[in-house]
């Protein structure tokens, strides 16, 4: 589903140097790392708003680099991290904001796209909140929001920049348990940034670990023992714990 060669990318300078992975169809994948170690930039880079400076980007097969904003926007959905919602927009609004790019700037969104942005809703359990002002909604609430906004314009590929940074454990989990039902169920990839060790390590199918700039390798956690899964996370982590619970068989970590 996503190729990424060789992408150096950044601002006025490379950020991230020469970062090569594959994500497959139907997988949700983690990157790992200390704060502005150019995790987000090299979001940014895939989805084309940040400076590239050498490398390429596929998706499904297609080079994304050199498409329009608008072509490349029916390719990769991006959440972006916290991003705002005014005060007095409805979240039937919003999330039908994700299907404007397949309709004319001339006119409102059809009955095909309207019925999309509420299937969108339906999918993530927030159906109900469709004429609601979303400045009375948790903090939890308008993450979901803003997710079914970015499944709502149907791209194969999406991008999450630290999707649960502002949200507590339970509704992180939430946010996870349906992004990764999503994309088994519609064969789509998503790629996450994620700070939270043990919330990747239950929920990622691949983890890749980014450090100055350089992402290092990958990893299965569920073809992987343990004390490599350890081994891996302890280029950002020295110190960490990697045990699995006897009785579900699920990955935790600990942070000495």
């Amino acid at each position: 589903m996503l190729e990424v060669e060789n992408l150096s990318v950044g601002y006025t300078r490379p950020v991230v140097r020469r970062a090569s992975f594959r994500l497959e169809a139907g997988s949700l994948g983690g990157i790992l790392g200390r704060n502005g170690s150019g995790k987000t930039t090299l979001l940014r880079g895939i989805c084309g708003s940040a400076r590239v400076y050498e490398g390429a980007v596929r998706v499904e097969g297609q080079d994304c680099l050199g498409l329009s904003a608008r072509k490349r926007a029916e390719k990769i959905a991006l959440l972006p991290q916290r991003s705002p919602l005014p005060q007095g927009l409805r979240v039937g609004e919003v999330i039908r904001m994700g299907r404007y790019i397949h309709g004319s700037p001339f006119r409102g969104p059809g009955p095909g796209e309207e019925a999309m942005a509420r299937r969108a809703a339906e999918s993530l359990g927030i159906g109900e909140l469709w004429g609601r002002d979303c400045a009375l909604l948790s903090e939890g609430q308008r993450q979901l929001v803003q997710l079914a906004r970015a499944l709502a314009q149907d791209a194969p590929l999406l991008l999450l920049d630290e999707p649960t940074s502002a949200l507590d454990p339970e509704n992180a989990q939430l946010l996870f348990r349906q992004l990764r039902r999503l994309t088994q169920s519609q064969n789509k990839a998503a790629l996450a940034v994620v700070h939270d060790p043990a919330l990747a390590l239950r929920w990622c199918d691949r983890l890749y670990c980014m450090r100055e700039g350089v992402l290092t390798g990958g990893i299965c956690p569920a073809e992987s023992s343990p004390r490599q899964i350890q081994d891996f996370l302890r280029q950002i982590w020295p110190q960490i714990l990697v045990k699995k619970d006897k009785e579900t068989g699920l990955f935790y970590s600990l942070l000495a």
